[in-house]
């Protein structure tokens, strides 16, 4: 497939350099991987560092304290972050605005119903896992205290803590983990994704300080995200040369489910999403995490989207500019 060419010459005569905090390899992050391996950041007149920073609290407080200008992040964890920190990291741009994980039981675990009453592993209590649980829960008409969670922490790899079946029953899963999960013999129960309820999921994020002193940036960022995102799920030989590059998982069987579940998961309008924003709140409230959910729009910045939108972009990114029209002579 032939990469499409989206953002303007004259941008590249005029190169800034950026910071992007890197929480994981995970699929969660194609966006970033796909603009950076892509040239759409270089397109766009933006000079990329990739900073390694370990999972999505940390890169967010790397934000907050100006070590990055921009980070893929989801939402319950920005907005927790900020009420922590007094922060003002927003979203800016969205890949998925839906949840993405997936629950995996241990072997002799065949439904929903037999998940009750087990161990649920996390890695930390009140994160982006344990609110997906709340959210589900929510809609299954259970309650949290129909299980147990067990925190496992993060000393060691995520997945050898998750499936610890000694102390874990049920986990919840980011592919390409839930594939993986399937080779050691745990079995995939539900896919919270066909629930379609509005969550902030992998979404653009930098701070209102840089927005105020540098939108230009933000601009050129969300150009380079759009593009990267609509590659990555338009192009399977990218998009899974990009994941087993960056994932480094040997099994190529993994890395074209986790590619098909992303790619399908990916898209839309992409503006930061207002309703998964304010789902993400109310489930963070409820779990007493924060002491008040904020309004969407102290969390999402809709301009630098908006001013893409009012452009060409979309139009030239997704063909319609190279379509030769008929033209009927009116009679």
């Amino acid at each position: 497939m032939t990469r499409p060419r989206v953002a303007p010459s004259s941008l590249e005569t005029d190169v800034q350099r950026i910071k992007i905090g890197v929480a994981h390899y995970g699929a969660g992050l194609a966006p970033v991987f796909a603009a950076f391996e892509g040239g759409y950041f270089r397109e766009a007149g933006l000079d990329v560092e990739l900073v390694d920073v370990h999972g999505h609290p940390k890169t967010i407080e790397a934000l907050l304290a100006g070590d990055v200008d921009f980070i893929n992040s989801v939402g319950p964890e920005l907005i927790l972050a900020n009420e922590r920190h007094d922060g003002d990291a927003v979203v800016i741009a969205s890949a998925i605005s839906r949840s993405a994980q997936q629950v995996s039981a241990r072997a002799g675990l065949k439904s929903r119903e037999d998940l009750r009453g087990k161990r649920w592993g996390v890695t930390a209590r009140k994160d982006m896992d344990e609110c997906s649980i709340a959210m589900a829960f929510e809609r299954w008409g259970w309650k949290l205290d129909d299980i147990e969670i067990v925190v496992v922490g993060s000393d060691g790899l995520r997945l050898d803590l998750l499936l610890n079946a000694s102390k874990v029953d049920v986990a919840i899963m980011h592919a390409p983990e839930t594939f993986q999960a399937l080779n050691r013999g745990w079995g995939l129960i539900e896919d919270l994704g066909r629930l379609d309820v509005a969550f902030q999921n992998s979404c653009a994020a930098t701070t209102r300080r840089l927005l105020s002193n540098r939108r230009d940036l933000a601009n050129r960022y969300v150009r380079a995200f759009c593009a990267g995102v609509h590659r990555f799920r338009t192009d399977p030989a990218f998009g899974i040369a990009l994941l087993k590059k960056y994932t480094k998982e040997p099994d190529d069987e993994v890395i074209v489910q986790t590619w098909t579940l992303f790619s399908r998961l990916m898209g839309g309008m992409m503006f930061p999403s207002l309703e998964g924003l304010r789902n993400a709140a109310g489930v963070l409230l409820k779990l007493d995490a924060i002491k008040r959910a904020p309004d969407p729009s102290e969390v999402a910045d809709m301009a630098p989207m908006a001013a893409l939108d009012e452009s060409d972009f979309f139009a030239t990114l997704l063909g319609a500019r190279s379509v030769k029209l008929a033209t009927t002579a009116a009679g």
